[in-house]
């Protein structure tokens, strides 16, 4: 027998298998993985927003005409199937609940069936059924590799069944023990959040049974003594500055030296909050979500927010979108029987491309001239086409070789010349002229040099000199420099004043 031989008997294996799933669940205080995240708000935080996320984006199928050329498909079965899988289920909520499946069990399980309910001619007959992972409780037959059925009970009392491997569609992360499974990330989370179940468990202990006595009245050992008739009375009297009292609210006064002490520790002193962070923050870095993302804004700036957002669809969820499309598109795509030219993926461009006014400065300055006609603008505000509308509007100043974009303002950029230097020495004197009177008005007037509102003054220059058929980069920094050079002339004539003062 050939080597080549002995392989194929041990990777394929004629003899019946099972894999039980109920050793794989992860059983913390009594809780599997679907109860944990139903009482566990870190977790939930965290999951839901993994899988909003993505469901968010949404697919959009695509064919391959060339390696620079790609044409939409918007009416196929495939993409059809994906916007609705079954008649109960919208494309959002399908990606939703695989996204969920996968974050929580680290598996998902699609039943891809054909339904005499649905149209043949839109989905080809075809519905995508997705189910619990919990309910796929063995996979039988076949090899280590490929099952050939998996066992489903739903646990609602209606038995079990067993659906063909053909017909199931299974995406699982890695495990380093069954290449048909993932392993949930709720194991290696186990030991934060017993930590938390044990915290809230105490902290819900202590308020039940003794949170309440948060102070006391100490009463000094050689106060005169009461009897039961002055304790009922002193008694009846606290409880009117207490709870819903006559006199709640007021301040009491104490008796015979009586001091009023606190007890215990407060939410601070035993750092609930800190603990309940480090909980939040371990259960994200566990899914690769930064803190700041999931509400930890402790060191959050509009600066690394921005950054973190771009991460999020590259870093973080670029990986399993990467998973879902090579799945659809290796399995589900030729299953429905879709053009082996056609492919689905996630439509990311779309979340990284920046907002609206980044997209078009860039893209205005890229293409140095409109780039949008007056009809896809109207679109954009579902206002109805109007005749003319599908041409490019291009200002009269916006000519090829001219200015870069029609968003610089001016003339088209040419050449200066030596009337252009003259004209750029004549603009700059009467800035000057200008900034002088104001500036020295100003500080006659007691306001400091630094607040003069130099920037309004070096604005006020650039367009100035804008009319020498002068750019507008060169003209900012002209007059940045300009702004710079009389700032610091004032600032040491402020300064040599004050010294002779």
């Amino acid at each position: 027998m050939g080597i080549w031989q002995k392989l194929t008997d041990i990777f394929r294996p004629t003899y019946h298998i099972s894999f039980d799933m109920a050793d794989a669940m992860t059983i913390i205080q009594g809780q599997s993985e679907t109860e944990l995240y139903k009482t566990q708000p870190h977790l939930r935080t965290v999951i839901s927003f993994l899988a909003d996320n993505v469901a968010q984006v949404g697919l959009k199928e695509f064919r391959r005409i060339s390696d620079t050329d790609r044409q939409r498909v918007t009416d196929s079965p495939l993409i059809n199937l994906l916007k609705q899988p079954n008649p109960d289920m919208t494309g959002f909520e399908l990606l939703r609940q695989l996204t969920a499946d996968l974050a929580l069990h680290d598996v998902a399980y699609w039943i891809v069936t054909q339904s005499p309910e649905r149209d043949v001619e839109k989905f080809g007959g075809w519905q995508i059924r997705p189910i619990p992972p919990s309910w796929v409780t063995a996979k039988q037959e076949g090899s280590v590799f490929a099952p050939a059925s998996y066992r489903v009970d739903t646990g609602l009392g209606r038995g079990w069944f067993d659906v063909p491997a053909e017909n199931m569609l299974v995406f699982h992360g890695w495990n380093p023990t069954d290449p048909t499974n993932g392993v949930t990330p709720v194991m290696a989370l186990k030991d934060i959040i017993n930590e938390q179940i044990q915290a809230w468990s105490y902290r819900t202990q202590t308020w039940q049974r003794g949170g309440r006595v948060g102070t006391v009245l100490v009463r000094p050992k050689d106060a005169p003594p009461w009897d039961d008739t002055a304790r009922e009375r002193f008694a009846r009297d606290w409880k009117e500055f207490t709870d819903k009292g006559a006199r709640a609210g007021s301040t009491p006064l104490l008796e015979d030296g009586m001091e009023l002490k606190r007890l215990g520790f407060n939410a601070r002193e035993e750092e609930f909050s800190e603990v309940t962070k480090l909980s939040l923050q371990t259960v994200a870095s566990i899914y690769h979500v930064s803190p700041v993302m999931v509400g930890i804004l402790d060191n959050a700036n509009f600066s690394n927010t921005k950054e973190f957002r771009k991460m999020l669809y590259s870093e973080t969820l670029g990986p399993t979108m990467r998973m879902i499309e090579d799945r659809l598109n290796t399995f589900l795509a030729p299953m429905v029987g879709s053009d082996p030219l056609d492919y689905v993926e996630f439509d990311i461009r779309a979340k990284l491309s920046g907002d609206f006014e980044e997209q078009a400065s860039v893209l205005s300055t890229s293409v140095g001239a409109p780039w949008i006609t007056p009809n896809e603008a109207r679109a954009t505000q579902n206002l109805p086409r109007i005749e003319g509308g599908d041409s490019l509007t291009v200002p009269l100043n916006v000519t090829q070789g001219g200015q870069a974009s029609p968003q610089d303002g001016g003339d088209p950029i040419r050449p200066p010349s030596d009337g252009d230097e003259t004209a750029k020495n004549r603009i700059i004197a009467m800035w000057k002229a200008r900034l002088g009177k104001s500036v020295r008005s100003k500080l006659g007037a007691g306001i400091d040099v630094e607040d003069i509102g130099w920037l309004k003054w070096q604005n006020e220059l650039q367009s100035d000199l804008t009319t020498a058929h002068i750019d507008q980069f060169n003209s900012g920094l002209i007059a940045l420099n300009e702004t710079r050079k009389a700032h610091d002339d004032y600032a040491k004539e402020q300064q040599h004043a004050d010294q002779t003062a």
